[in-house]
């Protein structure tokens, strides 16, 4: 679709044509299955909560640009300037930067259940893009993925800096798996 035609496009042509240039976000669940799988192998390593925490805090800052570079191998524009809906998808992209200074207090308060703050923040900022994309996927995740954290947070918290990971990387993982599918749903 052209850039004239895209500015007096519908609301749903404009979801299709943003959906079809970005993959649904596709690269940015990938980036955050390689990101949470290194965040749960800190949790093997790194022995103190606070230093754990600070990699969870400085490492989830490269999300965004690893992002960026996810995006280039799987060929997506992951900006999609030309639509309208692109702007809306970044900014609801760093909405998430609005929770800095919680997650700092959670760090310096309760470090040790920083895996589990995160991953729920993850998830809830994930609803939006259900509408955005059209996606059942998104909603999936926006879901599963705080709930899954809390279970761990309130049910193993002993087990946080492992659990609550490894559980982001398998949801993160069959929500990759559900956006490849309706990707693909839509280009057939």
């Amino acid at each position: 679709m052209t850039t004239d035609n895209l500015t007096t496009a519908d609301l749903p042509t404009l979801q299709r044509d943003l959906c079809a240039r970005t993959g649904r976000g596709l690269n940015a669940i990938v980036a955050g299955e390689i990101l949470w799988t290194l965040f749960a192998a800190a949790g093997a390593v790194v022995a103190d909560d606070f230093i754990l925490a600070l990699v969870y805090l400085f490492g989830a800052g490269l999300l965004f640009p690893f992002s960026l570079l996810v995006a280039k191998v799987l060929r997506l524009d992951p900006y999609a300037k030309e639509n309208p809906l692109g702007t809306l998808a970044g900014v609801l992209g760093s909405v998430q930067i609005l929770f800095i200074p919680l997650m700092w207090g959670a760090a310096f308060a309760v470090p040790h259940m920083v895996p589990w703050f995160l991953a729920v923040l993850v998830g809830a900022h994930l609803l939006p893009y259900a509408w955005l994309y059209r996606s059942r996927a998104y909603v999936f995740a926006s879901v599963a993925l705080p709930v899954a954290a809390g279970a761990v947070g309130w049910l193993l918290p002993q087990w946080v800096r492992f659990a609550a990971p490894g559980a982001v990387v398998i949801l993160l993982i069959v929500t990759a798996l559900l956006l490849v599918r309706e990707n693909r749903a839509a280009s057939a």
